[in-house]
């Protein structure tokens, strides 16, 4: 390896990352157990219609929602710490796409 790979300062870490990730650990303590909530609330959408397997995916990712947001918390710091910015940056929005997922979901609810 050469001498100069050797010396050269790691890139220094962004503060609005930081900030952002500081932020989205304090609104995840607060939001995590709510989105559990409506996780289990949203298995009482599987009687409202006769179109089971839709109720089910629809149960399912509002389930998935709090671990997903629990894992992407955790994986965003780990890019943080691994100075993986782009990474860090996508993983903390992934959450999003289940809100959005489910969003759409309840927007074209099939009727019974």
């Amino acid at each position: 390896m050469p001498a100069d790979t050797l010396s050269a300062p790691a890139p220094a870490r962004s503060r609005k990352l930081k900030l952002l990730l500081i932020l989205d650990t304090a609104a995840s303590v607060l939001l995590i157990p709510l989105a559990l909530f409506w996780g289990l609330m949203s298995g009482m959408a599987t009687t409202t219609t006769s179109n089971a397997a839709f109720a089910n995916a629809y149960v399912l990712i509002n389930l998935t929602l709090p671990v997903a947001m629990l894992v992407c918390l955790i994986a965003g710091w780990i890019a943080f710490a691994l100075r993986q910015e782009r990474v860090a940056w996508v993983v903390i929005f992934l959450p999003v796409l289940w809100l959005v997922a489910s969003t759409v979901m309840m927007a074209n609810w099939p009727a019974s």
